[in-house]
């Protein structure tokens, strides 16, 4: 009855009992190409799982893992309990207001004041949260990926790239800053693996989900998380990296707002390309991302905040105050041949005022994840996009 992570279990194929793990993957290859793995595991009641293959991982090598589901179970699938830290009480910022942040000098007694304001009102150590398995709930839909995507903000493709560990690297030489969300800053000519590789392969993708996006700003940087990247640590604490409208939009100049107000935009939309990266062999077990369904924010859940982290002025984000009823999910055991991208920005003149139809997000701890987990490597990558 207690919420747990999938308990995964590596079964060696070996002739009898023991076996060196040579003779094991030799077995499990045999197996593979006769394709009978995964008819073997469903005899077994177990899930066949294809592992990544390079950078470390050896060729032709796979699994089976058996997911225990220890997860509790009810009548919309499964979940896992987490403790998601940074969740707020409700109450700090009414709709409509903007809670100024300052963590930059200069400083006065002020800013001072209402910077501690807004992390007393965290709660604290942690709020513990279902984070639904959204395979499942894709399963259960039924939906075209687009029209899955229209409907909760965010979806997973299976979509191998031609990128690799060295190419991301070479493709995220700075830290996450607010040129990768706005592309204010971001240098202008230079040719990274991304502009040759990535970018086209994220512009396929953009194109099949919203057929009917017009212009795409495409970066030529990405940011990395994980151990030996510019960022090594995740970030733990649900949160939007935008506001709600054009007129929120960070550091908007005289540009945006006329190129937003012209009589040939409709409306414009930030998208994350969210995934696991090389040179990290195995799914991510133990900290992946959780995305919530905007359909299940309160606008009264959103801690509308106006925050300066350094020289740059003040910019608009969002975090969150916690409410039972809203609705996290995540995708187990994500692979770096998968891509999740979930909705960041969004804003059609047709609105009749703020709407909530992007993902807060944030990085989770899966309890009772295997030991030894691999630590996760992973990119993500925005893209502006115009209707």
């Amino acid at each position: 009855g207690e919420a747990a992570a999938p308990l995964a279990v590596v079964l060696p194929f070996a002739a009898s009992g023991g076996g060196s793990a040579r003779s094991s993957r030799r077995a499990g290859a045999r197996l593979a190409a006769a394709g009978l793995g995964a008819p073997a595991a469903a005899a077994l009641g177990l899930r066949w799982w294809p592992e990544a293959v390079g950078n470390g991982c050896l060729e032709g090598q796979r699994t089976i893992r058996c997911e225990a589901q220890a997860h509790i179970l009810e009548g919309s699938g499964a979940f896992v309990e987490a403790n998601l830290m940074g969740l707020h009480k409700k109450g700090l910022v009414q709709p409509g207001e903007w809670h100024v942040v300052t963590l930059y000098p200069p400083m006065s007694l002020r800013k001072v004041y209402d910077t501690a304001r807004y992390f007393w009102n965290i709660i604290r150590p942690a709020v513990p949260v279902k984070v639904w398995n959204a395979r499942e709930a894709e399963a259960r839909e039924g939906l075209p990926k687009a029209e899955f995507f229209q409907k909760y903000g965010f979806v997973l493709l299976n979509r191998k790239t031609a990128m690799t560990a060295k190419d991301w690297n070479a493709s995220a030489p700075i830290t996450l800053d607010i040129s990768h969300f706005t592309g204010i800053g971001m240098p202008k000519g230079v040719e990274t693996p991304v502009t040759h590789v990535y970018a086209k392969e994220v512009e396929q993708i953009v194109r099949e989900l919203l057929p009917d996006a017009k212009d795409l700003e495409l970066d030529p940087y990405c940011a990395r998380r994980g151990p030996g990247t510019k960022n090594p640590n995740y970030s733990f604490g649900p949160h939007q990296d935008y506001g709600l409208l054009a007129d929120d939009w960070p550091l908007a100049g005289n540009d945006f707002r006329k190129r937003f107000a012209g009589p040939d935009c409709r409306g414009m939309m930030a998208l994350n390309f969210w995934r696991p990266v090389l040179p990290m062999c195995g799914p991510v077990s133990k900290t992946p991302l959780a995305v919530c369904d905007p359909r299940t924010v309160k606008m009264e859940d959103i801690v509308a905040t106006s925050i300066r982290w350094d020289e740059m002025p003040h910019h608009r984000m969002m975090t969150l105050a916690h409410d039972p009823e809203q609705r996290w999910y995540y995708y187990p055991d994500m692979t770096t041949d998968e891509v999740l991208i979930f909705k960041s920005f969004q804003h059609f003149k047709t609105q009749s005022g703020p709407e909530l139809n992007t993902c807060f997000h944030t990085a989770f701890e899966v309890p009772n994840a295997p030991p030894g987990s691999e630590p996760r490597q992973s990119a993500e990558y925005r893209v502006r996009v115009w209707f």
